[in-house]
């Protein structure tokens, strides 16, 4: 057999780390000797592996993401073993770190698929909260109640991980405030007048100047590849029986007395703000409540099936629309305020939104297509039980085609995962979501509540379009 001169060359290909290395040249004289070299190699380098799975074997363009609340899964499992189970069992590309959260918890959920761990919580501040940053709002940063990480900067530990492996981080940013009883004066109204629990208005100037010190404060501590806003959240809705049970059942309270809640906000800015543009906001207040009279709110307007049953309600309540129309260009506003302010940072992020389907907008106070003007793409929450019943994966694909139309930015649909989810439904909800224009999805609602079966499921499924 002939000897031949070979250099063998290993290029990483992760664009965070632009190295080469050359090793000396080798006398090779077989191919079985060359195979086995470069399969001990790759074995022994924990980067090569990574950058085995998602650079050779996967379209870059595909994206593949999950989100992360609860970081108590990156302390049990170790981060980069977590990272390792990511990409290889979902093929994840793309992670959204929640910048902080209310108190929120694994219990209702049962056991926890890949921990032994019986229950995680995650509340406060999951980066380091920073309070020099936001001497201008009256709403400060709270540091996260798990001990162990006021010692360390997880979301730092996970962002340089993710890195090192070619992983896109966004910051996940929710309108969910830790500690938000401690200030009462910026809660939401509703038409009576009482103070929506745990939720603050978003038309508050401290609520607003809380989003521009957090944009400041992840754009200067921490190297992201963007931001993904979930400012929607539960918290905006507009009179629906359905959406406020879950919104107390997220909250951990039986029940909302009062229907009159989702018609919020009526604080006193927003009630100024809408006199200067000349609602009459008592004749507004007047017609809702007559609507809650007539049973149109909240139960009949979620379910109403024809054209002729929601004009009978908009004859009988005009209000409900000019009401709804103002609500909407609030959120709207500060969308566009958000993306200007993330965009004018020296690194070219990336925008995220993560929203209703836009068969839902109105009944969160939104339009969709002005809200996708602000963003590079979109991510409709179809995992959401907000909706009457869990959406079939021919209404997903009929959302990610709307969603398209619309907007027209990359749609990476939010597919549930979650341990409920049956293998099939999830491979009939990715094909119909990629037959109708999806460029990816999210694998939803949490990387600690989705099965390694279930990720192994969607990335197949993914790979194949």
């Amino acid at each position: 057999m002939v000897s031949n001169d070979i250099t063998v060359v290993y290029v990483n290909t992760s664009k965070h780390m632009n190295t080469q290395e050359t090793f000396s040249t080798l006398k090779l004289k077989s191919t079985l000797l060359k195979f086995t070299i470069k399969v001990l190699y790759t074995c022994l380098n924990f980067q090569t592996l990574f950058c085995l799975e998602s650079d050779l074997f996967m379209d870059k363009s595909l994206v593949i993401g999950t989100q992360s609340f609860y970081f108590s899964q990156f302390i049990h499992e170790g981060i980069e073993n977590a990272l390792k189970n990511m990409v290889e069992k979902g093929g994840i590309n793309t992670l959204l770190l929640a910048s902080h959260i209310d108190y929120q918890s694994t219990e209702t959920w049962g056991p926890l698929p890949n921990s032994t761990d019986e229950n995680y919580e995650s509340y406060g501040f999951n980066c380091e909260p920073c309070p020099e940053f936001y001497e201008k709002t009256i709403i400060k940063p709270v540091k996260t109640t798990i001990p162990i990480l006021h010692e360390r900067d997880l979301f730092r530990e996970v962002m340089d991980a993710c890195k090192k492996i070619d992983i896109q981080v966004y910051a996940l940013i929710v309108h969910r405030f830790p500690d938000v009883d401690r200030y009462p004066t910026l809660n939401m109204k509703t038409v009576n007048g009482q103070s929506v629990p745990k939720t603050l208005c978003h038309n508050q100037p401290d609520v607003i100047r809380f989003y521009d010190s957090l944009i400041d404060h992840l754009d200067t501590k921490y190297e992201l590849d963007g931001f993904c806003f979930a400012l929607l959240d539960h918290y905006s809705l507009f009179g629906f029986q359905s959406l406020t049970d879950e919104l107390a059942d997220t909250l951990g309270i039986p029940s909302f007395s009062n229907p009159e809640m989702g018609l919020s906000c009526f604080c006193n800015v927003c009630v100024v703000e809408a006199e200067s543009n000349g609602i009459d906001v008592n004749k507004v207040k007047k017609g809702l409540l007559e609507g809650i009279k007539l049973g149109f709110i909240p139960h009949k307007v979620e379910k109403m099936k024809t054209a002729d049953e929601a004009i009978r309600f908009l004859l009988s309540v005009p209000e409900y629309l000019d009401w709804l129309r103002f609500r909407s260009s609030i959120m709207t506003r500060l969308h566009k305020r958000l993306y200007k302010r993330v965009k004018s940072k020296q690194r070219d992020y990336k925008v995220g939104l993560d929203i209703y389907g836009a068969n839902d907008d109105w009944k969160y106070q939104t339009q969709f297509a002005e809200l996708s003007k602000f963003c590079d793409w979109i991510k409709p929450m179809f995992y959401s039980c907000t909706y009457d019943a869990p959406l079939s994966p021919k209404e997903i694909g009929e959302g990610v085609k709307l969603a398209r139309e619309l907007s027209g930015k990359p749609i990476y649909p939010g597919i549930n995962c979650l341990p409920t989810e049956s293998e099939d439904k999830i491979r009939s909800a990715v094909q119909c979501a990629m037959e109708n224009g999806a460029e990816g999805a999210i694998l939803s609602w949490d990387y600690c509540l989705t099965p390694f079966k279930n990720m192994l499921t969607a990335k197949t499924e993914l790979l194949k379009n």
